[in-house]
């Protein structure tokens, strides 16, 4: 899961572009925002060509590649999103490299062709964030002819090619604001100090204590073409509430003034479309399907264990029992007709770029009980 960073200031303060990302599968999305664009003739014509290191993802890229032959010049563009790759610092210039439009449409992964010196672009395979194959690394020409702002790159695998418009020495890069998503600034991973304030008295309330961004690539529903279309990024958002799991009412006068509360819970639970699903996992990726059928939605076990790192550092007790007994003895003070007991449940929110939600995963935190007594 990816928080986000706005660009004027890790241009302002590059030594912020080192700094590693908090927690497992984890990373910065980098955020153009008004203060860092430029604009020349006087104010009037914004700049849209990118002159440093790193590249936004709230953009849609261009790679611009000239190339002169004789008195001919032929042009290149190629759109791309760039993300950056997991548990990597900014500084490491490190992305997955996305092909928005044609026939390309997807991951890149590149290799070597056989029995020659040349490289052929091989098709694009499912993402596996851990493929080095899927990773590369992007770095300024430095040469003395080599213009500002010019760039080319380089596979993480040693024996490893990036796609042909990427490996091509010298192309520059140019920005367009997308028409089909829009990340903000506002999510900046979890708020600790809120987290633990818990939600107030009322019990019907819920409060989101943490934001983040997921690309795409690590969710799975639908077609790659409609996602792409729809919902390039997801949203991620954890909200703490107060969940009734027993409630009594006091027959007469001579009840005992405290109550038992003995019942067997579950510790997680996901809902897709609202309904109550069941979990499956094959070739890395773990798959939510409802009960009564319908949309099955997978995402990657580096999101589902980010979410249960989440959790267990807020003190949920994981493991491979699903169920937890709870028997605890609550008591009044012997003026009461209802009594309620409230477990904290922490909820992670899954929705589209367009507001609608995709899933929910529920956290049951049995050593934050509440009790009610009316």
């Amino acid at each position: 899961m990816y928080v986000t960073r706005p660009l004027s200031q890790l241009l302002k303060f590059p030594e912020s572009l080192t700094a590693p990302p908090e927690g497992p599968n984890s990373g910065y999305l980098v955020i153009q925002d008004e203060e860092s664009e430029t604009y020349s003739c006087f104010g009037y014509w914004k700049n849209r060509t990118l002159k440093k290191l790193p590249f936004p993802q709230n953009k849609e890229l261009t790679v611009r590649y000239v190339k002169s032959t004789g008195a001919s010049v032929h042009v290149c563009l190629d759109p791309v999103f760039l993300i950056p790759v997991l548990n990597q610092p900014l500084s490491s210039n490190r992305y997955y490299a996305i092909v928005p439009h044609g026939k390309r449409k997807g991951e890149e992964d590149k290799t070597t062709c056989c029995f020659c010196r040349c490289v052929k672009d091989s098709k694009p395979k499912p993402l596996d964030p851990a493929n080095i194959y899927q990773q590369f690394h992007i770095l300024p020409c430095r040469g003395f002819c080599s213009c500002r702002g010019t760039f080319f790159a380089t596979s993480t695998a040693p024996d490893g090619f990036p796609p042909c418009f990427l490996r091509r020495e010298g192309w520059s890069i140019y920005t367009k604001t997308p028409k089909h998503f829009k990340l903000e600034l506002t999510a900046q991973g979890l708020d600790s100090k809120l987290r633990a304030c818990f939600p107030d008295s009322d019990l019907s309330q819920s409060s989101v204590v943490g934001k983040w961004y997921c690309p795409f690539l690590f969710v799975k529903e639908g077609t790659l073409k409609d996602q792409m279309t729809k919902s390039m990024y997801y949203e991620v958002t954890l909200e703490q509430r107060w969940e009734q799991i027993f409630t009594c009412q006091k027959k007469n006068n001579n009840d005992h003034d405290s109550v038992v509360v003995d019942t067997l819970m579950e510790k997680e639970e996901v809902f897709v479309g609202g309904i109550k699903a069941l979990s499956t996992e094959k070739d890395g990726i773990v798959w939510f399907a409802s009960n009564g059928g319908g949309m099955d939605v997978g995402l990657r076990m580096e999101v589902v264990e980010r979410m249960k790192w989440e959790q267990e550092r807020g003190g949920w007790v994981g493991g491979k029992e699903r169920k937890v007994k709870i028997s605890k003895e609550f008591k009044g003070n012997g003026d009461w007709g209802v009594f309620g007991c409230y477990v904290l449940v922490e909820r992670f929110n899954l929705k589209r770029m367009d507001g609608s939600l995709v899933m929910c995963y529920d956290f049951k935190h049995f050593d934050v009980m509440k009790s009610k007594w009316e």
